[in-house]
């Protein structure tokens, strides 16, 4: 969901159509396109979970933050003016980035053969390959729910197959350029779905 044109949630607009947690998570932040990114999150939660005979309210985080549901799997992505949810019946996560200069900070975490490939796709897609790796792994670490301890033992490759001590997981990663962003989903189910949903 592209956030930028949801009105402030500081304004009651969306109070009626927000989870209660949401909506108060939302409300405290600072940055109005940070507001308006965690208002669309819980936006697609509310929208998006009757379709799979769940509700926003039965949804909650663990002490880390990774959201729970009591039958589903969910991931929640937000960042750049965009809010991505991933919903599987087995276990997925979802990253989304908005394009633009590559981190070098970040470039510095990813492993030998990530950097290389960075490296390798030239001046032009350089860029691109850098927000495929970060994305890609982002959405693998949310999947298994490890976080950032694990950044380095997970190697992304350019096609969607993540290794782990050189052994190829059950997972795969999918990409998805919406505008300026691209979107990372990670799933073990054999298909997945793309969605845009509109305010």
């Amino acid at each position: 969901m592209d956030t930028a044109l949801l009105p402030d949630p500081r304004e009651g607009g969306l109070s009626s159509e927000l989870p209660a947690a949401r909506l108060e998570k939302a409300v405290r932040l600072l940055s109005l396109e940070k507001r308006r990114e965690s208002a669309g999150a819980g936006l697609l939660l509310a929208r998006i979970l009757p379709r799979y005979f769940a509700s926003a309210e039965e949804v909650f985080a663990d002490g880390r933050g990774k959201l729970l549901h009591p039958r589903l799997f969910l991931s929640l992505a937000h960042g750049g003016g965009m809010a991505v949810l991933a919903v599987g019946e087995r276990p997925v996560g979802c990253d989304v980035e908005k394009l633009s200069r590559v981190r070098e900070g970040v470039l510095k975490q990813f492993l030998k053969e990530e950097r290389a490939f960075v490296e390798g796709a030239g001046e032009g897609g350089r860029e691109g390959a850098f927000y495929r790796i970060w994305t890609g792994k982002e959405s693998y670490l949310k999947m298994t729910g490890e976080g950032l301890p694990a950044w380095k033992e997970a190697s992304v490759l350019p096609d969607g197959l993540i290794l782990r001590a050189g052994k190829e997981q059950s997972c795969r990663i999918e990409w998805k350029e919406a505008g300026e962003h691209l979107l990372a989903l990670c799933h073990e189910e054999e298909a997945a779905a793309w969605e845009e949903v509109l305010f």
